[in-house]
């Protein structure tokens, strides 16, 4: 319960943050005079997930503070970015819910990013199924003494994706909810995925894919696509190592930023190859959806994984997932 309070008092210290950036920086003239005005929130967003010690509670809040919301934060400094949107002004409420939370308002008319990304939200037979995938994952990161190692690191992806789509989509959902936003999905089926461009820029975590599109490809694109990519891949695995850090306490290996410049590199063969067949050849679905995610998944097993089991991450997330599962039962039978 202590925890919960602790949870608590760092979104109320985000809730002034984000009023002040609000009220007094947006009246200032974008660029560098606004920038040093946010640069005290900078901090504070970069401090404040220390005060959390679950990871069910301090890996998202330091994903919504140390990434979103301190990108969105530098965007808005420079009059770019959802928080300074050119068409419209933005409401407080969606401010607040806009700089740090993972949710992204739906595109209406042509220039919708996809048009096959109808809802936020997911029919509750597919999320009833993947909520009974995640407990049965669960109870087997909580005996993994009993698993081989090879099945655990496919457990570990079914943990990760589903574990991290229920807690964005939970936030996500919620906030459109209360604010009456029709919002577009965090993640697009990405076992779907043709190719690695299909994964990481349409299908896999889209709220990080969007923040880096805006802060890191396309400022970078006038110099070239293939500098823009490998730019935006190394970002990505430099912030990974820093969420790494939060949760676990190590000095980075830089193995998870490895990961993602060999997925950068890869990604950049893949559009080299894309041009100079312009089109007149793919490979089929059957064909290049089994490829896409035989090659994430062992690398992720090389690379990606290794880090969080040295860390003992599965471990403690999947004892802190058993504790509160163990008080809501306990407060239950009390009433």
């Amino acid at each position: 319960m202590e925890e919960i309070w602790k949870f608590i008092k760092v979104w109320s210290l985000v809730f002034i943050a984000l009023s002040y950036c609000y009220f007094i920086p947006s009246r200032i003239p974008e660029g560098k005079l606004r920038l040093i005005c946010v640069i005290p929130i900078l901090y504070l967003f970069i401090i404040l997930p220390w005060n959390l010690d679950t990871n069910l509670l301090r890996g998202p809040t330091t994903l919504y503070l140390v990434w979103l919301g301190n990108f969105n934060l530098l965007l808005f400094s420079f009059g770019k970015g959802p928080l300074s949107p050119k068409d419209r002004p933005v409401s407080f409420s969606n401010f607040l819910a806009l700089a740090c939370l993972p949710i992204k308002i739906k595109q209406t008319g042509k220039n919708s990013s996809n048009s096959s990304l109808e809802s936020s939200e997911r029919p509750p037979l597919h999320l009833a199924i993947k909520v009974l995938v995640l407990a049965i994952l669960t109870i087997g990161c909580a005996h993994k003494e009993h698993i081989h190692p090879k099945l655990l690191l496919f457990c570990y992806c079914g943990y990760l994706y589903i574990g991290l789509e229920f807690t964005l989509l939970a936030v996500g959902v919620t906030t459109a909810k209360i604010l009456n936003l029709k919002t577009e999905p965090v993640f697009n089926e990405p076992y779907f995925s043709a190719s690695l461009q299909d994964f990481w820029g349409r299908r896999w975590n889209l709220m990080i894919t969007n923040i880096l599109r805006v802060t890191v490809y396309e400022p970078i694109r006038k110099w070239g696509q293939l500098p823009a990519v490998t730019a935006t891949f190394v970002v990505s695995g430099i912030m990974h190592e820093i969420i790494f850090f939060y949760l676990m306490g190590m000095n980075p290996t830089w193995e998870v930023t490895l990961f993602f410049i060999l997925h950068g590199f890869c990604i950049g063969l893949e559009i080299k190859v894309k041009k100079r067949v312009k089109g007149r050849w793919t490979l089929p679905l059957m064909v290049s959806r089994p490829l896409t995610i035989g090659f994430v998944m062992p690398t992720s097993f090389w690379l990606f994984f290794p880090p969080l089991i040295k860390g003992g991450f599965d471990e403690k997330t999947s004892r802190e997932i058993v504790a509160c599962l163990d008080y809501f039962s306990m407060q239950t039978t009390h009433q």
